[in-house]
């Protein structure tokens, strides 16, 4: 018996660790099993051909709102072509609502929800003529001579420990160089009403010798990031602080990426935080919204002015990367509401801010409640809402707008001192700057084209020329040099963009290459190579003002910036840089 277990990614960078799990769950008189990952971005044929190539008797597949569709798509047709298989799902997209699954779905003969692998180990053993009969293994429903039963037991695992690891050779020969899934937990003490961790109560551990075990595979086999899933990983501050030192200690080449709750960090806990290798941690924190009222409703228990402490906290650090999140669509947060959550958010000037929308998933107790706030949502995935009783579906259209040019402007890190001049010298704040930049955006039709990286900054060059504000357009040239300067490499600048012409400026370089106590000073890991060959992996730039000051308003004068081009900072993705004097 052979059984196919088959995850549909979301983009090819990403992995799934549930089908690893399932694997090394189970015994070996479950037969033969192998692990295909695909994205949906792959052709649906293509995939159906490659599972039906592998002569399996069993496919399962890991259902989510992204991949649903697709793997609805692939199985009926599988199962068209190979009508003895037996098609079996799992997931969170298939856990709240199995017999409907079933009753609409006729291709499909299993659904297994809530955690499955010691429900699929013994599904397979079924299968292959041993162990327990269906009626008696949890989480299973079925079809079976036309009828349909259904499992009425939602099963956790309560010992992780005793799932095996799924963390071995065979596994990160298969992902490469994606991004490997870890989890040192499983449940969440909150019980936020968005959520589906919501459904179930508690959290469950692996041991800390088992964690860091795993760990200390990943790190020497040379995986790039490992992703924490824990829903709240710092929820026990103990045992967070326990294995933030264990992978600074620990640290290699490896970055760790955490979800976590700001509220619950301690000075203690920035303390081991600030000894942390540069850009070795990552942190994602969901704020979702300042609004207490909003956060009540919702069942998140959240004291808002230690979030926001501990985000500054964080990134005064300025050795961790901060992505913060926000929500659009909870309860009793209008658009003026809204508006107020974001500026707070902004204003802490984390690496990232996404603005995310309202997700009504299958069995969280918001969507159960929806009619409560007058929810309108879709009814495919992602269920995103189209609107409620606070705000409307054209609020939502114009959120659209602003959270796509916080994307390509704030969030890809291009224009760090360009945004802080434009904002802090001639709007009333964040939102109204991106607010106004959206607009404009509609009305030059920027939303319905591709637009390049470069052409970002003679939109917004554009943009504020336009807008009758007292800008210093010479200055915000000046900035908007530097800022492309730093995160490009080809200094091939923008159309709208000046740059300023001097004779012999280009000798006055050469010669600055040539002085050994100038490479040694500024670019040591040049040390003895050519100039011809340093010049070609730095850049000098004139600028006219002092740009390199971290103040509202540089000092105009002539000032000469040496970009180095092989070296960037792991947190912002910029090169580095650094003021000289020419000869």
């Amino acid at each position: 018996m052979k059984t196919i277990i088959i995850a549909v990614n979301s983009k090819y960078i990403h992995s799934s660790l549930a089908p690893w799990y399932l694997k090394a769950a189970c015994k070996s008189n479950c037969g033969t099993i192998k692990v295909m990952e695909f994205t949906i971005n792959d052709n649906p044929d293509s995939v159906l051909s490659r599972i039906y190539a592998e002569g399996c008797d069993i496919a399962a597949f890991s259902c989510y709102i992204w991949n649903i569709n697709f793997i609805l798509k692939v199985a009926e047709n599988l199962k068209k072509i190979l009508p003895n298989i037996k098609i079996v799902l799992g997931g969170p997209e298939v856990s709240y609502d199995p017999q409907q699954v079933l009753e609409l779905h006729p291709f499909v003969d299993f659904v297994i929800f809530g955690e499955g692998e010691s429900a699929f180990n013994e599904l397979l053993g079924f299968l292959n003529g041993v162990g327990k009969e269906l009626y008696d293994i949890k989480g299973l429903s079925y079809r079976e001579d036309g009828r349909i039963t259904v499992s009425k037991i939602f099963p956790l695992e309560q010992d992780l420990d005793s799932i095996p690891s799924p963390y071995n050779n065979e596994m990160l020969s298969c992902i490469g160089n994606r991004i490997v899934y870890f989890e040192s937990s499983r449940g969440c003490p909150f019980s936020c009403s968005y959520c589906i961790s919501s459904t179930f109560e508690g959290v469950r551990y692996f041991s800390l010798d088992r964690v860091k075990k795993d760990l200390r595979f990943l790190m020497a086999a040379g995986v790039k990031l490992v992703k924490f899933v824990d829903r709240t990983f710092n929820c026990n501050k103990d045992r967070a602080k326990s294995i933030f030192e264990f992978i600074i200690n620990n640290a290699g080449n490896t970055v760790f990426h955490f979800e976590a709750a700001a509220d619950l960090f301690d000075e203690e806990t920035i303390e081991i935080l600030s000894r942390a290798p540069k850009g070795l941690i990552q942190f994602e924190i969901g704020i979702q919204s300042t609004n207490e009222v909003t956060l009540e409703a919702v069942k998140r228990k959240t004291n808002i002015k230690k979030v926001l402490y501990y985000v500054k906290r964080l990134m005064e650090l300025g050795n961790i990367h901060i992505h913060v999140d926000l929500i659009a669509g909870l309860p009793f947060e209008d658009y003026s509401s809204f508006r107020k959550s974001f500026n707070d958010v902004y204003n802490l000037f984390p690496h990232q801010l996404q603005l995310g929308f309202l997700k009504m998933l299958k069995g969280s107790a918001i969507r159960n409640e929806s009619l409560k706030y007058g929810y309108k949502f879709r009814e495919y995935p992602p269920y995103e809402i189209l609107g409620n009783e606070f705000l409307s579906y054209e609020d939502i259209v114009k959120l659209k707008r602003i959270e796509e040019v916080l994307e390509r402007y704030y969030n890809s890190a291009r224009f760090e001192r360009s945004l802080k001049y434009i904002i802090n010298g001639f709007f009333d704040s964040p939102f109204e700057f991106f607010e106004e930049f959206s607009l404009f955006y509609l009305k030059e039709g920027c939303f319905e084209r591709s637009i390049s990286s470069r052409e970002l900054y003679t939109i917004l060059l554009k943009f504020i020329a336009e807008s009758n504000r007292k800008v210093d357009l010479t200055l915000l040239n000046e900035l908007l040099k530097f800022d492309f300067l730093i995160s490009d490499n080809t200094n091939n600048l923008p159309v709208g963009i000046e740059r300023i012409f001097k004779e012999s400026f280009k000798t006055k370089c050469f010669e600055f290459l040539k002085t050994s106590d100038n490479i040694a000073k500024f670019l040591p890991d040049f040390c003895g190579e050519p100039p011809k060959k340093i010049f070609n992996r730095v850049h000098f730039e004139l600028f006219r003002y002092d740009i390199t000051e971290n103040v509202s308003i540089p000092t105009k004068k002539d000032t000469v910036i040496l970009f180095n081009y092989s070296e960037k900072n792991p947190i912002t993705e910029h090169y580095s840089y650094i003021k000289i004097q020419l000869p």
